[in-house]
C-alpha cells in the first residue's frame, strides 16, 4: 500500500499541504502510529525532525526515547529527546496522569518545534484513536464540540494520518520493515480508553464492522456544526462582549437575548481570551442561570485561574489575580501629589480661589491633613440636598459593583467622609465660589515602558 501518497493527498485536502519547504516535527513516542508517521513524511521528502519524550512513569520509558534518537540518526534525522515528572505535576496540579502527561507533552514539543525552526507539530493520531475518543468522551459527557473528536488541524498541530486505521497502518510497518516498540501500559485496562479498546470496540464492531469509518464521518459532520457555531460566537464576541485590562464583561440582557447554544459558547469565547483552559459545561451554565436570576450580584470561581460573576447589569469572566482588590491609604497634603499603585493613580492637592463653574473634587473648611482610604465598614456622607447615608448602601443604589466597591477613593478629612471620588462632596466640605478651597486632581498613570 502507498501509504506515503494518500497521506500527502489527505494533507491537502485537509488544508495543511505538504510543500517540502516547511519542516514539520513529528512527536515520536517510538510505537507503531508516530514511527509510521515519521518514516511516511521522511519517504515524502518533507524536512523532519523528530522529538521524543519521556514521561517519567515508565522504566522504560528513557530506552524507549534512545531507541528513537537511533534511528532517526542512521537518517541523519534531528531528533531532541525530554524527561518529565508527569506524576509529580499531575499531583501539584491536582490532574490526572493523563491530562498531566498531555499538557508536559505539548509544551515539550512546542518549545522543540520553535527551537528547530519547525512550523507544524505531527502526531500519530489514527481513525481508531477518533472512534475511541468519541466513545471516551460520550461515556464522562460532552457536548458537539467534544463529539467532534481530534480535529485534522489546531494551529500549529497537524494529524496526518487520522483517516487511516490502525490495521493500514500495521500493515504499512510490516511492508516497510518499520520497527517499533510496545508501551506494555497500552495493554493495562485499568485506563479507561484501553478498556474501550480492547473490551468495548470488538464488540461493537460484532454489530458493525464499519464502526471506526461511520464514527469519523459523524464527527467530521459535528467539526462542520461547529464551525458555523464558533463564526456566529465570534460574530457575537466583538460585537457584544467589552475587553476590559480585568478580563471580559457582557451585557447580561444582551447575553440572554442569544440562543443558549450561543450564549453558553460565548461565555466559553471569553473564557478562552483570558486563559487556555476549557471551562466545564457545568461552569457554563452555572454562569447562565446567574445572569437568568434576579440575584443583581454573585460570583462563582472557574477553572485556569478565573472568576466569572455578576455585577447589576452585566456579566463579566477575570483572571483570579487581576481580580479588583483594595489599596493602602495615602496622606495627600496641599501642594503635594501622591501615589496610589494598586489603582494606578496620582493624586494632588492644590490650594486654588474656588470658581463658580468647577469640576472634580473642591473641599472647603479646616485645612486639616487629607487621608485617601478605601471605604470602611459605617462610613457615611451626606450629599447635598440629601439625608446622610452609609456609603455602603449609596454605592448600592449607584449600582457600583461590589467587587469594585473597595476600589473607590474616599477622602477624610478630620476624621470625618469629606468626598468620595465619583460620588461627590459632603455639603459641609462644599466650598463658595471666590473663597480659597482645596482642588483634588486625580489622573490616571502611564504604564511604563519595559
Amino acid at each position: 500500500m502507498n501509504l506515503p501518497l494518500r497521506v500527502r493527498d489527505y494533507c491537502r485536502e485537509a488544508g495543511f499541504p505538504l510543500n517540502g519547504e516547511d519542516r514539520i516535527l513529528c512527536a515520536v513516542s517510538g510505537g507503531m502510529d508516530s514511527m509510521a508517521l515519521l518514516h511516511c513524511l521522511h519517504e515524502l521528502g518533507c524536512p523532519v525532525a523528530a522529538a521524543s519524550y519521556d514521561h517519567g512513569i515508565r522504566a522504560e520509558g528513557g530506552a524507549d526515547a534512545a531507541f528513537v534518537e537511533d534511528w532517526c540518526r542512521a537518517r541523519q534525522i534531528p531528533c531532541v529527546t525530554g524527561r518529565g515528572d508527569v506524576p509529580g505535576w499531575a499531583k501539584q496540579r491536582g490532574l490526572t496522569l493523563e491530562e498531566a502527561g498531555r499538557e508536559l507533552r505539548y509544551r515539550f514539543l512546542r518549545q522543540s518545534a520553535e527551537r528547530l525552526d519547525c512550523r507544524y507539530i505531527a502526531t500519530g493520531h489514527n481513525a481508531d484513536d477518533q472512534a475511541e475518543t468519541m466513545l471516551l468522551r460520550l461515556l464522562r459527557g460532552t457536548g458537539g464540540k467534544g463529539l467532534g473528536g481530534i480535529p485534522p488541524k489546531r494551529e500549529e498541530i497537524i494529524r496526518p494520518l487520522l483517516p487511516f486505521t490502525r490495521a493500514e497502518i500495521q500493515i504499512y510497518c510490516l511492508e516497510r520493515r518499520i520497527p517499533h516498540v510496545e508501551d506494555a501500559s497500552n495493554a493495562d485496562l485499568e485506563y479507561t480508553r484501553n478498556y474501550i479498546r480492547h473490551q468495548v470496540m470488538p464488540l461493537l464492531r460484532e454489530k458493525n464492522p464499519s464502526l471506526t469509518a461511520g464514527l469519523a464521518r459523524t464527527a467530521q459532520s459535528l467539526r462542520r456544526d461547529e464551525d458555523f457555531f464558533c463564526q456566529t460566537v465570534d460574530r457575537a464576541f466583538h460585537e457584544l462582549v467589552r475587553r476590559e485590562k480585568e478580563g471580559c464583561v457582557v451585557s447580561r440582557a444582551r447575553l440572554l437575548e442569544l440562543h443558549p447554544a450561543v450564549s453558553l459558547r460565548l461565555l466559553e469565547r471569553m473564557a478562552a481570551e483570558l486563559s487556555d483552559v476549557v471551562l466545564t459545561a457545568r461552569q457554563r451554565e452555572r454562569l447562565l442561570w446567574l445572569a437568568e436570576s434576579e440575584d443583581p450580584a454573585g460570583r462563582y470561581s472557574l477553572s485556569g485561574g478565573l472568576t466569572g460573576g455578576r455585577s447589576y447589569d452585566e456579566l463579566w469572566i477575570r483572571r483570579e489575580e487581576q481580580e479588583a482588590g483594595s489599596f493602602s491609604p495615602v496622606v495627600l497634603t496641599a501642594g503635594e501629589s501622591c501615589e496610589i499603585p494598586e489603582l494606578a493613580l496620582t493624586v494632588s492637592c492644590r490650594e486654588e480661589i474656588c470658581p463658580k463653574e468647577r469640576e472634580g473634587i473642591w473641599l472647603s473648611g479646616g485645612w486639616s491633613e487629607l487621608m485617601i482610604r478605601p471605604r470602611q465598614e459605617g462610613d457615611r456622607i451626606r450629599l447635598p440636598g440629601r439625608p446622610e447615608k452609609r456609603l455602603k448602601k449609596l454605592m448600592i443604589e449607584k449600582k457600583i459593583p461590589r467587587e469594585l466597591r473597595e476600589r473607590i477613593p474616599v477622602l477624610i478629612c478630620g476624621g470625618e467622609v469629606a468626598a468620595v471620588a465619583g460620588l461627590g462632596v459632603s455639603d459641609q466640605y462644599i466650598p463658595k465660589a471666590g473663597e480659597r478651597a482645596r482642588q483634588i486632581i486625580f489622573k490616571e498613570q502611564r504604564k511604563r515602558r519595559d
